[in-house]
């Protein structure tokens, strides 16, 4: 399968790296980085100090030095020493952010496109990485210093994280490290100028302190906030169970009565669409999840696991819908001023096997680690339009293979969202199969062959188990798979 790359993308990608490089030339050539060395602080605080407007121009040289990724944290400890704790606090924060935001939107202008274009269908990844999630993740990565902060900038310009998310972390984000080390400059500078004996309190304050920020990423590894699929925002710490850990089951225990469940479906759920009012008013729905807490998973044959993990996470998207009175799209959860604050598939709701999880959980750690089949990406449903439809029925372990089958012919035969051109010999597909990509063996010549499992004998069944077309994603669409009552 071959691909052209236009031209446009890739001019901005090099006019970007040009930026940077002259930048760094322009900075060497003029001392401008010999400044910016920890042994000239001291010319650099003397000569700042005879400017009339002191505070905004050193806040503009800090946001034009960070956003052309040149060192930032000698500019830091020049703050604290030029303007004390409390207001070098805010001129180092105001720089800071906005020299972040610079470099993101020079990245973000100049970069993106070429980024995408090298990844082809993979830049359907991006998309997820940079969504409803990407708040909790950035905040994480500004308040841990692990990561070098130029690299954060840069890299979330390239990924496409939306601006509101990427600034509001970043900003606040920031805040902690930038205290510490103004504060830490501000004590050094007040020993050298003589109050030794105040100052050397003060110095061994911002030492503790600077000990407890280089701490932060151990502290948060032991409490499992810094596990590396929960820096992506990915999954949730808190997953737990024995399928999580590929235990294998016990066959022969009681399983769970989906019969309940069914029979909901099949009166509240029309061609994919879910009359959510119906289940938020259903003593019944609320007894099936009840008993969906108590069981035992772990104890069930395979197909029985599936069939109750599958009806997990499709009924727990619905109470999930119901217990935040959303009736838009799920990606409204959680969202002020346009801004993600959590992921709503990371809420601890789902009560399941004894234990509480997120949705994230059901799927990424329980569902497609242990089972490792590329069906449950057609039965899995996340409460939008562009998410494959819910079925009228639960799904149940003696019929588990049937069920799916179906369910994959059911996805692929919607037009809007799955369509072969056999003429241009292109494929478009949900973004779901460009996301979920390595499930479906790591290539778009896999998801042909997934396709060609369950499309009709044809001319478009032979080209997508041929592997020679092109893929182009088709538009997600996130609005509610809400059934209007009449």
């Amino acid at each position: 399968m071959t691909r052209s790359i236009s031209r446009g993308p890739w001019f901005r990608f090099a006019l970007f790296v040009l930026v940077l490089l002259a930048a760094w030339l322009v900075a060497r050539t003029t001392g401008t980085l010999d400044l910016l060395q920890s042994d000239r602080l001291p010319s650099l605080i003397r000569e700042v100090r005879r400017v009339a407007w002191a505070a905004p121009a050193f806040v503009l040289t800090y946001a034009v030095v960070a956003t052309v990724g040149l060192p930032a944290t000698p500019l830091t400890l020049a703050g604290g020493a030029l303007f004390g704790p409390w207001l070098g606090t805010c001129v180092n924060w105001l720089g800071a952010t906005l020299g972040a935001t610079g470099a993101y939107l020079l990245a973000r202008t100049l970069g993106r496109d070429a980024v995408r274009s090298l990844l082809g269908a993979r830049a359907g990844a991006l998309d997820a990485l940079a969504g409803d999630q990407a708040f909790g993740s950035l905040l994480r990565l500004r308040l841990l210093p692990i990561v070098p902060f130029n690299g954060i900038n840069f890299g979330a310009g390239l990924a496409g994280v939306r601006p509101g998310s990427y600034v509001l972390a970043t900003a606040l984000g920031i805040v902690p490290g930038t205290a510490v080390y103004t504060y830490f400059a501000d004590a050094l500078l007040a020993g050298v100028d003589g109050a030794r004996e105040a100052a050397l309190v003060r110095v061994a304050i911002a030492g503790v302190l600077l000990v407890l920020l280089s701490f932060l990423p151990a502290l948060a590894k032991r409490a499992g906030w810094l596990s590396a699929a929960a820096l992506l925002g990915v999954v949730s710490p808190t997953a737990g169970s024995a399928q999580a850990q590929g235990a294998a089951p016990t066959r022969g225990a009681t399983v769970v009565d989906h019969a309940p469940f069914d029979r909901l479906l099949q009166q509240w759920v029309t061609d994919g669409m879910v009359d959510y009012d119906a289940f938020a008013t259903s003593p019944d729905f609320a007894r099936y999840l009840a008993s969906l807490a108590a069981a035992q998973p772990d104890r069930m044959s395979r197909a029985d696991q599936l069939a109750f993990w599958i009806n997990t996470y499709n009924a727990y998207t619905i109470q999930l819908i119901n217990s935040r009175k959303e009736r838009r799209s799920i990606r409204n959860i959680n969202k002020r001023f346009g801004v993600t604050f959590k992921s709503p598939w990371a809420e601890p709701i789902v009560k399941a096997g004894g234990a509480t999880l997120t949705l994230d959980d059901v799927e990424h750690t329980i569902v497609r680690p242990t089972f490792k089949d590329p069906r449950i990406h057609v039965a899995l449903v996340c409460a939008a339009k562009g998410c494959p439809p819910l079925r009228s029925e639960a799904f149940v372990g003696s019929r588990i293979d049937v069920q799916l089958d179906d369910q994959a012919r059911r996805f692929l035969a919607q037009t809007m969202k799955n369509r072969v051109d056999v003429a241009a010999r292109t494929v478009y597909g949900s973004p779901i199969f460009t996301w979920y990509r390595e499930d479906f063996g790591g290539t778009l010549v896999g998801v042909g062959a997934f396709w060609a499992r369950f499309l009709p004998d044809g001319a478009a069944r032979d080209l997508v188990r041929s592997g020679a077309f092109r893929w182009v994603d088709t538009e997600y669409d996130w609005t509610l798979n809400l059934r209007v009552v009449k």
